[in-house]
């Protein structure tokens, strides 16, 4: 147990932000809410007030803790300047779209000594402080990578109550500087129980090349969609994990595969790196499936993915679904998560078949240009958090990043 605890900033008013903000103070945290987006902040506030200021988070009966638990945070604004300097520790718990924006907003205020925690942490995050932060102030402060995300959860009724179906137990980070990393460790044990490993070794870049959700949403759509065109409708939308086919899983399998070998590559060429199937990590680590289990039967029955659909909308006719390409599930996972594999993947000079073939089949429908001929050369490369994106486009870039 951390004594005294540290004082944390939670950043964003979505699922996850509001399980911390009921989970943390409860354990005992001075807690501030940074919510810059839209009105959330006044709505939060407006909704705590008829709870006498607390934040109601609903746990499944597995987890621990479990059942009804209560948090009052300190402040909840939209004004960074009122909650970021009095915060040790600042939680970024956002999908990689937003760091750009949120590290501007965040920046004017940020000091020496404060620990910048993001979940998942995916997305190139460390090449997007650099190149919002700058080297100095990012070299003055701890950023901590947390991976999976702590909780799956869903808002039941906004700015007072959310549902957590798991708070998980296991966890692996990346932090920079290394030398913090047994603090880091520390702190994210106490805050959320369980074992803390390395992702990897422990680097920056193993955090945005782990297996999670870039591995997981484009191959279970593309096995779905792969025979949709447009002006089709699907019959139904089917829960995305409980359906999950064998088709999903064996492209997930390739996927995550062809990320493997750019790791392999990466560290033949100097650039040590190691990266994990999915089913070892996540399945086997994060929630203890046995070992001769499979990916198709640890979505399908691990009751932290129940009742989850697929991202599709009704049709215009109001008969039968369509996919919703402007989804998170496209418009993070493609640009932020394959195209940062596939950049990595030219600079290894790696071959990935799969990999490009959902590229291509998504950004047809995205309406956007990433692949061309093979190569991470499109017109909307600009858009991704692949790293030529920030200038990074050889072994000697990746070497003079990592291994100063």
């Amino acid at each position: 147990m951390i004594n005294p605890k540290p004082s944390v900033c939670i950043i964003g008013g979505g699922n996850a932000a509001h399980a911390l903000a009921a989970l943390l103070p409860h354990q005992g945290y001075e807690t501030r809410v940074f919510a810059p987006y839209m009105d959330q902040a006044d709505q939060i506030n407006a909704a705590l007030l008829e709870q006498d200021g607390y934040m109601h988070a609903e746990f499944a009966p597995h987890n621990q803790p479990n059942g009804l638990i209560k948090g009052k945070p300190m402040l909840v604004s939209k004004n960074a300047a009122d909650v970021i300097p009095l915060s040790d520790v600042l939680m970024m718990p956002l999908p990689s779209f937003t760091y750009t924006s949120t590290l501007t907003d965040i920046k004017p205020f940020l000091h020496e000594g404060q620990t910048l925690c993001v979940t998942p942490g995916q997305g190139g995050f460390d090449w997007i402080a650099e190149d919002i932060l700058g080297s100095d102030l990012l070299g003055k402060i701890t950023v901590v990578g947390l991976m999976p995300m702590p909780f799956n959860c869903r808002i039941s009724e906004f700015g007072k109550m959310v549902q957590v179906q798991e708070l998980k137990k296991h966890y692996s980070i990346g932090v920079m500087p290394s030398t913090a990393f047994d603090e880091s460790k520390l702190m994210i044990e106490d805050m959320f129980g369980g074992s803390v490993l390395p992702a990897g070794k422990g680097t920056f870049l193993e955090c945005s090349m782990f297996p999670i959700n870039a591995i997981i949403h484009p191959s279970r759509l593309f096995t779905l969609l792969s025979s949709w065109e447009e002006g089709n409708v699907l019959d139904e939308n089917p829960l995305f994990y409980e359906d999950f086919t064998p088709e999903g899983a064996l492209s997930m399998d390739e996927t995550n595969k062809e990320l493997i070998e750019i790791g392999k590559s990466l560290t033949a060429k100097g650039v040590a790196v190691d990266i994990p199937h999915i089913f070892d990590w996540l399945a086997c680590y994060v929630y203890n499936e046995p070992k001769e289990s499979t990916l198709q039967r640890f979505f399908q029955t691990n009751d932290a993915y129940k009742g989850f659909r697929c991202p599709l909308i009704p049709s215009s006719s109001g008969k039968g679904f369509v996919p919703d390409f402007t989804n998170r599930y496209f418009t993070e996972d493609i640009p932020c998560g394959l195209c940062l594999y596939k950049g990595l993947a030219d600079i290894a000079e790696v071959e990935t078949p799969k990999i490009d073939e959902i590229i291509m089949y998504c950004q047809k429908y995205m309406k956007k240009e990433y692949v061309v001929n093979g190569k991470l050369v499109g017109k909307d490369v600009g858009e991704t958090s692949s790293p030529q994106k920030f200038g990074i486009h050889t072994i000697d870039d990746l070497k003079k990043l990592y291994y100063p």
